[in-house]
């Protein structure tokens, strides 16, 4: 069980990683910094980017109905199925959990502190983003959403 989460979560992870990547090199280039201090109310200048950032933080956190809850939740399941025999396998699965909890945490910290709000400097002088990346910014944050379906269906 654990094993077909893991392979299924190479892909959805790929997905939302991706997502959070397209996220990082669209508001270097719209608003012309990488300094995240720098980057805040990106939801009123660039709702789709906002969105894109809202998808894969909560994808690569495990929420669910996001891709990442899926493998996560069948890695986990597995994990602790056959940590009750091997004790230092359920430290491995308690720390395991421990991490995502803090994943996410941290996550939803940046997450409220860049996208929400009025926008700053660099963000409301932002370049408007081109078709081509709106278009692969919107495609992988579908994406995140139906292709976890596809795994738990691969899965069983």
């Amino acid at each position: 069980m654990a094993f077909n989460g893991a392979v299924a979560h190479v892909f959805n992870h790929a997905f939302a990683k991706g997502l959070f990547f397209l996220v990082a090199g669209a508001l270097s280039y719209a608003a012309g910094t990488k300094m995240l201090p720098s980057l805040r109310g990106i939801m009123s200048k660039m709702p789709l980017v906002g969105i894109s950032f809202l998808f894969a933080m909560l994808a690569v956190s495990g929420v669910p109905p996001f891709n990442g809850f899926f493998s996560k939740f069948t890695i986990l399941a597995g994990g602790f199925m056959e940590a009750r025999t091997q004790p230092l396998l359920m430290v491995l699965m308690v720390i395991a959990v421990l991490e995502t909890v803090g994943s996410f945490a941290w996550l939803f910290w940046v997450f409220g502190a860049a996208v929400p709000g009025e926008a700053s400097v660099e963000v409301a002088s932002a370049t408007r983003l081109s078709p081509q990346i709106q278009f692969v910014l919107a495609t992988l944050a579908f994406l995140t959403l139906v292709s976890g379906y596809f795994a738990a269906v691969w899965m069983g």
